[in-house]
C-alpha cells in the first residue's frame, strides 16, 4: 500500500522509493533471490504498473516483459495467446498504447473479450485516439480513427453509468478533436453540427463533469507526451 501511495504521489524520489519497496517484496517472495520474477501476481502487477508510470522505452519494455510472463503463466505456459485475466490484458494494452505498438495491441483482441466493467472500452478508445495523434499528415481516411475512438468512448461512458471521470474526459477529448476538424471534411463524411460550436460545447460540458467528479484531476501535471501531441494536432487543424 505504501508503494502504491508513493507511485500516486509521483516525482522522481517517490517513484524510486516505490520501486525499492516493490523490489524488496519481490526478492522476499522469490526466496531471497534478487532480480528474479516471483510467483506473487500482485507484486508483479504492481511492478509492471510502476515501470509504466516511470515511462521511457526501457521501462516500458520491462513492464511488457513482466506482463508477458504473467500472461504465459495464466494460460498454462502457452505463449502469445489471450488470457482470461483482465489486469494482465489491460496492462499489456496500456504498454502497447504508450509504445504506439498498434499491431500488438490489436493482437490482444480486446473487442472480443467479455471482461466486465467499462475499462476495456476506455482502453480501446484511447488506442485509436492516440494512433490518430501519431499521424503526421491528416488525410480524409483518418477520420475513421476518430470515429472508432468515439464509438468506444461512448460505450465506456455508458458502461460506467456516466460516473467515471476518465471515461467522460476521453469522450470530451474526442468531441474537442471533432470541433477542430474542417467542417467541409466533416460534411463530406455525413457529419454536421446542428448548431454553431455544438461539438466544442459538448466537449467543455464533459470536461466540466469529469472535473466535478474528480476535482484532483485539475491539479495533475498535463505534460504527458500524448497531450503535447494533441495540442500540436489541434493547432495544426485550426491553423
Amino acid at each position: 500500500a505504501l508503494g502504491r501511495l508513493l507511485q500516486v504521489m509521483g516525482g522522481t524520489d517517490d517513484l524510486k522509493a516505490a520501486l525499492d519497496i516493490f523490489t524488496r517484496l519481490r526478492t522476499r517472495a522469490a526466496g531471497g533471490v534478487a532480480n528474479t520474477p516471483c510467483e506473487d501476481r500482485d507484486i508483479e502487477l504492481a511492478l509492471g504498473r510502476l515501470f509504466q508510470v516511470m515511462g521511457g522505452t526501457d521501462n516500458l519494455q520491462v513492464a511488457w516483459d513482466i506482463y508477458t510472463r504473467l500472461r504465459t503463466r495464466a494460460t498454462g505456459g502457452v505463449a502469445d495467446i489471450p488470457s482470461e485475466n483482465k489486469e494482465i490484458e489491460l496492462g499489456l494494452a496500456s504498454v502497447f498504447t504508450d509504445l504506439g505498438a498498434w499491431r500488438q495491441f490489436d493482437g490482444l483482441q480486446l473487442d472480443k473479450q467479455l471482461f466486465s466493467g467499462f475499462e476495456t472500452c476506455l482502453y480501446l478508445s484511447i488506442r485509436y485516439f492516440q494512433e490518430l495523434m501519431d499521424v503526421e499528415k491528416v488525410l480524409p481516411e483518418h477520420l475513421s480513427l476518430l470515429g472508432k475512438a468515439f464509438h468506444w468512448a461512448a460505450l465506456a461512458v455508458e458502461g460506467s453509468g456516466g460516473t467515471n471521470a476518465s471515461c467522460l474526459s476521453q469522450l470530451a477529448h474526442c468531441f474537442r478533436l471533432l470541433s477542430a476538424w474542417p467542417p467541409v471534411k466533416l460534411r463530406a463524411s455525413g457529419i454536421e453540427e446542428k448548431r454553431e460550436h455544438e461539438f466544442k460545447l459538448r466537449s467543455d460540458l464533459l470536461f466540466a463533469k469529469a472535473n466535478d467528479l474528480a476535482p484532483h484531476r485539475q491539479e495533475q501535471k498535463k505534460d504527458e507526451r500524448w497531450r503535447l501531441k494533441e495540442r500540436q494536432f489541434l493547432a495544426h487543424m485550426t491553423a
